[in-house]
């Protein structure tokens, strides 16, 4: 795990977990600490899937918007094909916006371990998922 005041991450059998605690706010450098962290993690190639974790509702500063669209970006260019999204469904669906990218599935929930277990199987849609 890579923690951070702003944020944790680690590799879960497969996924990458990127978590954002209460009262999150990412300044530039802050966004750049993270996707050089990001960018170790992603290019292993047992990376399948990345879940987040936003826990603030606090609204996306443009470090945070431009860290996640570089995220996932990245992480597509490097075969990742889904991301589960946990958070509030204000956030999620804002969330899942920034993230729409070709190629890349986008799955909300309320729940981590849900988004988790969907991240490390695909096929199967965790019982879970968020209603729209």
């Amino acid at each position: 795990m890579e923690p951070s005041e702003r944020w944790t991450i680690r590799v879960d059998d497969g996924v990458v977990v990127v978590e954002f605690p209460h009262g999150t706010r990412l300044s530039p450098s802050d966004g750049d600490a993270l996707l050089d962290r990001w960018r170790t993690l992603i290019a292993e190639p047992r990376v399948e899937a990345v879940v987040l974790v936003v826990r603030t509702a606090r609204t996306c500063s443009d470090a945070a918007r431009r860290t996640l669209r570089l995220a996932a970006r990245g992480a597509a260019e490097r075969g990742v094909s889904r991301f589960a999204v946990v958070a509030e469904r204000p956030k999620r669906r804002y969330l899942e916006q920034t993230i729409d990218i070709e190629g890349i599935e986008t799955e909300p929930f309320n729940d981590d371990a849900a988004a988790v277990r969907w991240a490390k199987r695909p096929a199967e849609r965790a019982a879970t998922v968020a209603p729209e």
